[in-house]
């Protein structure tokens, strides 16, 4: 069916658990899920993604590829560089599939600051860190539209936050997060007509000033071009202030597809 967009509720496990050790009392809840999903059908390839509503409000996007994996005849016995036989005289070429969440937030109005928070750890003093025990949570704004990258060795999380807005409980202003994953990034030479049409491939996260009309990582056009034309690249290249602004986060993550046998004839999720 075309044009369709699938709604459900469905399990995921534990929610949240606790055994009393006075009592030796268990307490288990379930997790229970809203997703809404749809499947992209792009030539040989199935893209299925589905936007997980929890019920501790955290958003989970799970993207899933399926389909059939691109082949080329291959000679009996021979092996190749450029993938991997998955059957009789068939090549599977290595690829990779690389993809972008535009993020609009709105986080008590429209004027937010973009954080990057990492936390570091600090050496072992009297002062502040006798047990040498203690790290330090810091947090730094993203002052002009620029580009970042995932640093799990960091604990790297993006926080747009709203500064005029504190939270009754921790004090500090409201804010939403996410953390960027650390998956491979384009891998085509910078100079290949891949990497200049695909600008936003090169980098994790994007921080933009919002424009009516910028919607596509990769521009308007992507497939019709040389290069990227207004896209994120572009956008960021403007240099605009991103504080307590109207601000776009673009997040960028993917997969490299090296395949394997058991993808053949029909792949696997």
């Amino acid at each position: 069916m075309p044009n369709v967009v699938c709604l459900h509720e469905q399990d995921n496990g534990i929610g949240w658990k606790h055994t009393n050790w006075r009592t030796k009392r268990a307490v288990v809840v379930r997790s229970r899920e809203l997703v809404v999903q749809f499947v992209i059908t792009l030539a040989n390839y199935e893209y299925i993604f589905a936007y997980k509503f929890d019920q501790a409000g955290g958003i989970s996007i799970e993207t899933r590829a399926t389909g059939i994996v691109s082949v080329v005849n291959i000679d009996p016995g021979k092996q190749s560089d450029y993938g991997n036989v998955v059957g009789p005289g068939v090549l599977a070429q290595n690829h990779q599939h690389l993809f972008c969440v535009r993020i609009d937030p709105a986080v008590d109005g429209h004027r937010n600051t973009v954080l990057v928070e990492e936390s570091h750890p600090v050496p072992q003093n009297q002062a502040t860190n006798p047990q040498g025990n203690f790290y330090e949570v810091r947090s730094s704004p993203v002052e002009r539209s620029s580009w970042l990258d995932a640093a799990p060795h960091l604990n790297r999380i993006i926080k747009i936050a709203n500064t005029a807005t504190k939270n009754p409980i921790s004090g500090r202003p409201v804010a939403y997060k996410f953390t960027p994953l650390p998956t491979q990034l384009l891998l085509a030479d910078p100079d290949s007509i891949q990497a200049r049409r695909a600008r936003f491939a090169q980098h994790h996260v994007w921080v933009t000033k919002y424009r009516d009309g910028e919607l596509y990582a990769g521009g308007r056009y992507t497939l019709q071009s040389q290069k990227e034309v207004e896209g994120v690249s572009d956008a960021v290249k403007r240099g605009e202030s991103v504080v307590d602004e109207d601000v776009v986060v673009w997040c960028v993550f993917g997969i490299t597809h090296n395949p394997r046998v058991e993808d053949w004839p029909v792949m696997c999720v």
